[in-house]
């Protein structure tokens, strides 16, 4: 006598393990293809970095020409502000000497020739405030003619 409590053997698992071995079939090809574009990734970035490099090294040597010129440049623009500096400072001092030899001229002719002392003292005063007036705009610290 049969018993009915048996399970008659079936063929459904041979179905599924086919499917199963098909998917591992695709995630094996899957893997493949991912480590052959993770391989030429890895490649890819280490050609970049190689070509990042020797850039770096290119224009580690233009920049450092570059520095230098800079340097250069600064250095001759500081000499030509100490001589436009030196150029001012004697230009000042030529006013104050050129006020001081006015001055002097015409102390002396006041004293020479009393017939010109009013029309000097009209020119002195006019003189006198127009170069004080322009000494100052040029802030030049200098006495005043007489």
């Amino acid at each position: 006598m049969e018993s009915s409590s048996r399970i008659p053997p079936s063929h459904s698992h041979v179905p599924q393990f086919e499917s199963l071995e098909a998917s591992f079939g695709e995630i094996k090809e899957e893997q493949k293809k991912l480590g052959q574009q993770l391989e030429k990734l890895s490649l890819d970035m280490k050609t970049g970095f190689d070509d990042i490099k020797q850039l770096f090294a290119a224009h580690d040597a233009r920049f450092n020409l570059l520095d230098k010129d800079v340097r250069l440049l600064k250095h001759q623009v500081n000499n030509s502000i100490h001589r436009a500096s030196e150029v001012i400072q004697a230009t000042v001092d030529d006013l104050k000497s050129s006020a001081q030899d006015v001055v002097n001229a015409t102390e002396l002719s006041l004293d020479v020739d009393r017939k010109l002392r009013p029309l000097v003292m009209k020119w002195t005063y006019w003189f006198s405030t127009t170069w004080t007036n322009w000494l100052r705009k040029f802030e030049v610290d200098h006495p005043p003619p007489p």
